[in-house]
């Protein structure tokens, strides 16, 4: 339980739309661009397409991993000093639905949910 009654629940209900401090800009099969105003401003683009999941922000790689058999749900990093001053771990969580869809697409900043996507 959040020791803040102010701070995001970790457990939100499953209603479809977009929640937190982040836009959505542009979406698409295993693709996000997602505009993230707090605790950094900066462009995080997700792109799982040809067997390699990607995580750029600001267009800096930031994480990366070649998914041949699996495609991973979980990608947790910390921002590089040319993304953020103050340090910052990041962690996406992704579930899938049938055929590979995009469920529900989460962004946390050191333990803070600051996106939450869901379909």
């Amino acid at each position: 339980m959040p020791t803040n009654p102010f701070s995001v629940p970790t457990q939100l209900p499953d209603e479809r739309g977009v929640f937190g401090d982040a836009r959505l800009i542009r979406k698409g099969f295993l693709y996000r661009v997602i505009e993230i105003h707090s605790p950094i401003q900066a462009k995080l683009v997700y792109d799982g397409w040809w067997f390699r999941q990607t995580v750029k922000i600001n267009g800096t790689s930031c994480w990366s991993q070649i998914s041949w058999l699996t495609i991973e749900r979980n990608a947790e990093f910390n921002l590089p000093e040319k993304v953020s001053a103050v340090p910052l771990s990041c962690k996406i969580e992704i579930n899938f639905a049938r055929g590979l869809q995009i469920k529900r697409f989460r962004i946390w900043f050191s333990d803070r949910l600051t996106y939450d996507e869901i379909l």
